[in-house]
């Protein structure tokens, strides 16, 4: 069995020793670090890639219960917003804690005595040694493609973020039920991989329309698209897709649209019922009902319940199954890449082994 879909395929089993790792021995280690981070300044997660785009939920979360956040890459923090993280808490997120660009901020940091706190699977990495306050995820280690990672982590951060608003206790009892949902988003994924390849099918790009915290669901998404299925992607708010780029609908469109959180389902449905009548397609993240799945290039995709603020962490899951499935059409191994490495090392170029 290819190693990226084995990796798809085990991110529920991963999600419950993830958790328990986090309540059981980290819980220590998380506790201290949520309570660094229980002040009035407010909050800046930085990361790059990947790392970057599962933070976004979490800053949608504290800014629901009034705590300002943010998440800028760690080449802008470097070289461009140093002196304002003086006056905020630093959350670096990084799987490696030896990427380039978060290896040198963290160095930065020290020298500046900012503290910081690192989210990372490497507890024993150059970042994970500098912060003042280090979680380790404990996540599967994917062969190459973040899968497991990009979802461990993600709830990682959510759970900082859960720990620092005092949301614990209350929020344990859904978390227990959080990697059974996954899994079963993972077993309804794969069983319709052929429907969702057939939907998309000739569509460049693809689009992932969202609102609020299924930010981080589309960026993952995105990127996802583009390693493994090599797919031109772009994410986009809605709103911000209503303002102009929607005259880009034609049948040749095609889009994730994200339903998220309930205030907002409403208008983000009507957009995924315009995209259909100007003759797109569209795939409805967390529809309510599946009741009309026959209807023409629209397919509603429920979810099962999770914690509202977690919803981002099943909502990736559709598009690691499509990206898997649009590389396994195109001809090539999914999971191979031709310019990318496990890990940045460098600012510039392109890897050596990825050349060849």
């Amino acid at each position: 069995m290819n190693t990226l879909w084995t990796d798809i395929l085990t991110q529920g089993e991963n999600l419950g020793r993830v958790l328990e790792h986090l309540y059981g021995v980290e819980y220590e280690r998380l506790q201290a670090a949520g309570q660094f981070l229980q002040n009035e300044k407010p909050i800046v997660f930085v990361g790059m890639g990947s790392a970057e785009y599962l933070c976004m939920s979490a800053a949608y979360y504290l800014g629901q219960y009034g705590r300002h956040a943010s998440v800028i890459n760690a080449s802008d923090a470097l070289y461009a917003l140093l002196p304002a993280l003086k006056q905020t808490n630093v959350v670096i997120n990084t799987r490696s804690g030896e990427t380039v660009e978060v290896m040198k901020l963290a160095h930065a940091l020290v020298e500046a005595h900012i503290p910081f706190v690192a989210i990372t699977n490497e507890p024993d990495s150059t970042v994970a040694r500098l912060a003042t306050h280090t979680v380790w995820s404990n996540s599967h280690k994917d062969w190459l493609v973040s899968i497991n990672i990009v979802t461990a982590m993600m709830t990682t951060t959510l759970v900082l973020v859960a720990e620092t608003l005092g949301h614990t206790e209350t929020l344990r009892p859904a978390l227990d039920r959080l990697p059974l949902a996954m899994q079963e988003t993972v077993v309804k994924a794969t069983a319709q991989a052929e429907t969702l390849a057939d939907l998309f099918a000739g569509i460049r790009p693809l689009y992932m329309l969202y609102r609020t915290a299924s930010r981080s669901a589309a960026y993952c998404g995105q990127l996802v698209m583009e390693e493994v299925a090599r797919h031109p992607t772009i994410a986009m708010d809605v709103a911000t897709f209503r303002q102009g780029p929607m005259e880009v609908i034609d049948r040749r469109f095609g889009a994730f649209v994200f339903v998220g959180e309930a205030q907002m389902g409403d208008l983000n449905l009507a957009l995924a019922r315009d995209i259909q009548a100007c003759g797109g397609c569209a795939l409805v993240v967390g529809a309510e009902t599946e009741s009309h799945t026959n209807e023409e290039r629209l397919l509603p995709w429920s979810l099962p319940p999770v914690p509202p603020h977690f919803r981002a962490v099943v909502e990736v899951i559709p598009a690691q199954v499509l990206a898997y499935k649009m590389a396994e059409r195109q001809g090539y191994e999914p999971g191979t890449v031709r310019y990318i490495s496990k890990l940045i090392t460098t600012e510039a170029g392109i890897p050596r082994e990825a050349q060849g």
